[in-house]
């Protein structure tokens, strides 16, 4: 290996000697000493040979005086590299700009991971007062283990936390600290009706029961009390699940029209540096006269390096208007459905839809407007201080 990486420094050259049935030429090398390489001899009085560079004079001397043909059929070392690199100076010099480029680029961090945690914003907050961000420079970053210090300084909510910096990638793994268990209420309060209903069952866990399963409880109607007979206070809790009504009013159109895909797009590929989107390609325009717009973002990765590049494709497809004409009873049943699901998002807790009906219902103006009488099973209970209750019930 020692051989082969000298001739390389020093460069070699691979000869061809033409017309000396003796290997006069050969012996003459070997009389002055000159080291000599995969010689291998061929038809025609002919033989090839390879020796270092700084004796090819020598060769050339010897062939001249003994009258043989003398060609070079190949030549390799730094000295030839450097002579070919020597002549294509604009190659030379892009190399020597991409290298100092990737000393440059490598001087930056490009990608930050934070893993372990439902709150990564307030991680990179507190990484970023510690330098650490994409396009953040590495000389600025301490040593991993003063970095992890500093985030659990700054994080009183985080058990554990680990960096690794990794070339110009940054990898932070959190483990947050186990809530405590909430802590036990105690202080005395009532369970009142939070909606006006009829109750459906009463399930006390702390209390004494004031309503009964088909009593009607008007909105702010004591259902648990916390005052026991003996005059002593606890936490009421408990679930009291009644019947309550709600009315909703819908306008809803007869015709609706909904943009179909044809399949036919136009497709633009953009480069985003910094949040700002450069076009690189496909720059035709859409021939469409309704368009829909779908976008897929792929950030630009150099190995395991992630570059603060995105590259997104666009595609601009061709709608069509389509038009749906909806009868009065698919009307009705979409109503009572958005009524349902209006009802029930309002509503904490669990709660079920009983049945509905439908009021009022009249079409006016290319629309159906109708009310929708909804009766919903749910837990009416919410707590309220004693404090605030009245000295006598």
């Amino acid at each position: 290996m020692a051989v082969r990486i000298s001739e390389f420094l020093s460069g070699s050259v691979r000869a061809r000697i033409i017309g000396d049935p003796n290997k006069k030429v050969l012996s003459a090398l070997i009389a002055q000493e000159v080291p000599l390489y995969d010689v291998h001899s061929l038809e025609d009085h002919r033989y090839d040979l390879t020796l270092n560079l700084r004796h090819v004079w020598a060769l050339i001397a010897v062939t001249r005086e003994i009258s043989a043909k003398l060609r070079f059929l190949d030549k390799f070392g730094l000295p030839f590299v450097l002579w070919r690199a020597g002549r294509r100076k604009v190659f030379l010099a892009g190399a020597a700009f991409f290298v100092a480029a990737l000393y440059v680029l490598s001087s930056f961090i490009w990608h930050v991971q934070i893993a372990g945690t439902d709150q990564p914003e307030a991680i990179a907050t507190a990484l970023e007062k510690l330098h650490i961000y994409p396009g953040g420079l590495l000389y600025k970053v301490l040593d991993q283990d003063s970095v992890q210090m500093a985030l659990l300084d700054a994080l009183p909510d985080i058990s554990w936390i680990g960096v690794r910096i990794s070339g110009t990638s940054v990898y932070v793994r959190v483990i947050p600290r186990t809530p405590l268990a909430p802590p036990v209420h105690t202080e005395p309060q009532n369970i009142v009706a939070a909606d006006p209903g009829v109750v459906a069952n009463v399930l006390a866990d702390h209390g004494q029961a004031l309503v009964k399963p088909g009593q009607f409880v008007p909105q702010g109607t004591v259902l648990i009390s916390g005052i026991l007979e003996d005059g002593k206070t606890v936490h009421a809790d408990g679930q009291v699940r009644a019947i309550v009504w709600y009315r909703t009013d819908l306008t809803l159109p007869l015709q609706t029209v909904v943009d179909t895909l044809t399949g036919a797009y136009v497709q633009h590929d953009y480069l985003i540096i910094g949040g700002l989107p450069i076009q690189v390609w496909g720059f035709s325009h859409p021939p469409y006269k309704y368009t829909e717009i779908q976008s897929h973002d792929t950030p630009v990765t150099m190995g395991d390096v992630r570059l603060p590049l995105v590259w997104r494709v666009e595609k601009v497809y061709e709608a069509q208007p389509h038009k749906t004409v909806w009868t009065l009873k698919s009307l009705i049943d979409r109503g009572l459905h958005f009524a349902a699901k209006d009802v029930l998002a309002g509503l904490s807790g669990e709660a079920n839809v009983l049945r509905q009906n439908v009021l009022q219902r009249k079409v006016e103006h290319g629309n159906l407007y109708m009310t929708v009488w909804t009766e919903v099973l749910q837990d009416i209970g919410t707590p309220q201080p004693i404090a605030s209750q009245p000295a006598k019930q």
